[in-house]
C-alpha cells in the first residue's frame, strides 16, 4: 500500500469511528503564547493555504531536536466567532495518538511489565475465552503493527457506556472480536482502531490504571508536555479553546465532540502543537544520543523496536518511508476525528519535525493540511 494510500485510510477508519461524546474536560491549559513562540512565517504559510478555505483555523510549528520550536497560528477557534486561533492552543490529533499509546507500551516493556510479544491471553486471562481462539496468541507488538487481525473498528464503541471506561474497552473487544481474524496475527496488515484499543487494555491490566491516567504519568508528564488532554478541547458551550468542524455545503460548522472514550488509545488526545512536537522529537536521532537519563525516557532497543517496519511500511504509530529533504528516512502519520485533520512528518536524520492541525475535516482538508506541511518544510530549507 503506497504511503498517499495508507495515509487516506487514517480518515477513513475514524470516519467508521465516529460518536458523538463532548468532552467533559472543562479548560484546558495552553502554552503561552509568548512572541518567542510566535513565528510570522508560519503564519504566512498557513493563511496563504488556508484563506477562503472552508477551515476556520490552523496551528502549524517547525521543531528542531538541537533547540527550539516555532508555531504560528491562523484564523478562528470557531467559524462565526471572533476568538483568533493562538500559536498556545490544544488541537486535536486524532490518530497521532497511535504513536503516543506506542510509546506508552514500550515504556511498560522498558519498565519489565510487559514483553513485545505479550499475549492477548497472557496479559487479559479474563477476555481470552470470550473472544475468537485466533486472537488469543497476538502478540503487543501485532496490535501496534495492525497485523493482529482485528477488525478496523469496534461493532458499537458506545456500547456498555455505564460501565467504567476499563472494563468498557475489555466489553467491547469482547464484543467485537467473535468472528475469526481477518488474516492469522502477524501475516495481513488492516488498519485497526481496535487493535489499539486492546494494546491499550493490555497496558491498562499490567499497571491496574487508565491509558489516560498513565499517558499523563508515563508520557506527558516526563516529557514537559502542558495542556495535553483527552477528547474535544476546551469547555462546552465555551470559545475557551478551539472547536472542531464539519464541512457542509462548503461551509464549516463547529461542533464540541469527538470519537467515543473508549476509543481513546487509537485516538482522543488534545495538545498544544509545542507540546506535540516535544513528543515527535523523541524519534529523532539526535534526541536518542542526547538522551543521558539513567534510566532512558526510552532504551535504545525500545527505539529500535518502535521504528521496526512492519507490513506495509507501518511502525509502531508511524509510516516510514523515505524524503529527500529528510536526507533518509521520515515518519508520518495523519489523524482526524472528522471534526478536525493533524498530520505530522519527522525527519529523524537531520533531528526536524513539522506539525499542522486544522480544526476542520472534510473534502480538500487533508491536501490543504499537506500543502501546508510543504510550505513549513520549504520554510526550513
Amino acid at each position: 500500500m503506497p504511503p498517499t494510500r495508507l495515509l487516506s485510510v487514517f480518515c477513513a477508519t475514524a470516519l467508521a469511528a465516529f460518536a458523538c461524546a463532548i468532552s467533559t474536560d472543562g479548560p484546558q491549559q495552553a502554552l503561552p503564547a509568548g512572541p518567542e513562540q510566535r513565528d510570522p512565517g508560519i503564519e504566512a504559510a498557513l493563511a496563504e493555504v488556508f484563506e477562503g478555505a472552508p477551515v476556520p483555523g490552523a496551528v502549524g510549528g517547525i521543531a528542531w531536536a538541537e533547540g527550539g520550536t516555532q508555531v504560528g497560528a491562523w484564523g478562528l477557534r470557531k467559524a462565526g466567532s471572533d476568538a483568533p486561533m493562538t500559536p498556545g492552543d490544544p488541537v486535536h490529533v486524532g490518530s497521532d495518538t497511535k504513536a503516543m499509546t506506542a510509546v506508552l507500551a514500550a515504556r511498560q516493556v522498558d519498565a519489565g511489565f510487559l514483553r513485545w510479544d505479550s499475549t492477548l491471553e497472557e496479559v487479559l486471562p479474563s477476555l481470552a475465552p470470550r473472544v475468537h481462539e485466533g486472537y488469543r496468541r497476538a502478540t503487543l507488538i501485532q496490535f501496534l503493527h495492525h497485523t493482529s487481525g482485528a477488525p478496523a473498528n469496534a461493532v458499537d464503541w458506545r456500547g456498555f457506556a455505564p460501565l467504567p471506561l476499563r472494563e468498557r474497552r475489555l466489553q467491547i473487544a469482547a464484543a467485537s472480536l467473535q468472528e475469526s481474524p481477518a488474516a492469522a496475527p502477524g501475516t495481513g496488515f488492516l488498519y485497526s482502531n481496535l487493535g489499539y484499543m486492546v494494546a491499550g487494555a493490555m497496558i491498562e491490566a499490567v499497571r491496574d490504571l487508565t491509558w489516560e491516567e498513565l499517558m499523563v504519568m508515563d508520557v506527558f508528564d516526563p516529557l514537559g508536555i502542558k495542556g495535553a488532554g483527552f477528547g474535544a478541547p476546551g469547555s462546552p458551550g465555551e470559545v475557551d479553546a478551539p472547536w472542531g468542524h464539519t464541512i457542509h455545503r462548503a461551509e464549516p460548522r463547529p461542533v464540541q465532540v469527538d470519537n467515543d472514550p473508549a476509543l481513546g488509545p487509537a485516538g482522543t488526545v488534545h495538545l498544544p502543537v509545542a507540546g506535540w512536537a516535544r513528543f515527535a522529537l523523541v524519534f529523532t536521532e539526535a534526541a536518542a544520543k542526547e538522551e543521558d537519563a539513567a534510566p532512558p525516557f526510552l532504551s535504545p532497543a525500545s527505539r529500535q523496536r518502535l521504528l521496526e517496519v512492519g507490513l506495509e511500511g507501518y511502525a509502531c504509530g508511524w509510516l516510514v518511508t523515505e524524503r529527500s529533504w529528510a536526507e533518509g528516512t521520515a515518519l508520518t502519520h495523519s489523524g482526524s476525528n472528522t471534526t478536525w485533520f493533524a498530520t505530522v512528518w519527522i525527519a529523524p536524520r537531520t533531528g526536524r519535525a513539522y506539525l499542522v492541525a486544522a480544526n476542520a475535516a472534510g473534502p480538500g482538508v487533508p491536501a490543504m493540511v499537506d500543502r501546508a506541511i510543504g510550505a513549513l518544510i520549504a520554510l526550513d530549507q
